[in-house]
């Protein structure tokens, strides 16, 4: 009897487990991206085109909630997803002082915006789409989160010095990245590592976790703001 007992109470408490993981598991399937859809352009539409698709600029949680050809997209600016098509094709369909630049949206779709250029100069951290002058890339540059000219990975001469050229880039391909590698910085600064390779002198406010690892179960976070790129805020958090 008593393990009899046992059994039961063992049983009620795994009954609920199957049923957690279904439902875990259509959740996350709501926001999981169809392979299909990664890489697909999507295409600029005529006004008339808009005004018969009745997703065109409401709110989204992913692109099946729009009508094709429609992406969700998520706009900084306006601190939401919303359904769009693409603005350009090329820098020509931008008003002066833009240019027709490739984003991806979180389902793996690229739009096509029309881009402020800014004063960012190459080397510099940048904010892709910023509508911030002093955010923005200049002219022929591309934001991969640093201002920098477009390049071939397999042509070291398509960077300057003190540059190089990732495998990886944006939807609009790669482009120069600055290092600091093996180069050394001023009295007060460190070397500091950020996405696909980049690196540049810093003074690091916070704890070094590049050089310290973070305890087990956490990560290094760093950030640093395009104005403030010289100050590198870091620190280890929960992953």
């Amino acid at each position: 009897m008593r393990w009899r007992g046992l059994a039961v109470l063992l049983g009620a408490l795994l009954l609920p487990v199957p049923l957690l993981v279904l439902i875990s598991g259509q959740w996350f399937a709501r926001f999981k991206t169809p392979e299909s859809t990664r890489g697909r352009v999507v295409p600029v539409l005529a006004l008339e085109q808009r005004r018969q698709l009745p997703t065109w600029h409401q709110p989204c949680r992913r692109s099946d909630d729009c009508d094709a050809p429609l992406a969700c997209f998520f706009d900084r600016h306006e601190r939401g997803l919303y359904c769009t098509d693409s603005e350009c094709v090329a820098d020509s369909q931008c008003r002066e002082g833009f240019a027709c630049r490739s984003v991806e949206t979180w389902g793996g779709e690229v739009l096509k915006r029309c881009a402020l250029e800014g004063s960012r100069r190459e080397g510099e951290r940048c904010e892709p789409l910023s509508k911030r002058h002093e955010r923005a890339c200049s002219q022929k540059l591309l934001c991969n989160d640093w201002c920098g000219r477009p390049c071939q990975p397999d042509v070291s001469a398509s960077c300057p010095e003190g540059f190089f050229c990732p495998r990886e880039g944006g939807p609009d391909g790669p482009s120069c990245l600055p290092t600091c590698e093996g180069r050394g910085c001023p009295t007060g600064q460190e070397c500091i590592r950020f996405r696909l390779g980049a690196s540049v002198c810093a003074e690091v406010q916070g704890m070094n976790c590049q050089q310290a690892p973070c305890p087990e179960g956490q990560e290094c976070v760093t950030h640093a703001s395009p104005e403030t790129a010289e100050t590198v805020r870091m620190r280890c958090t929960p992953r």
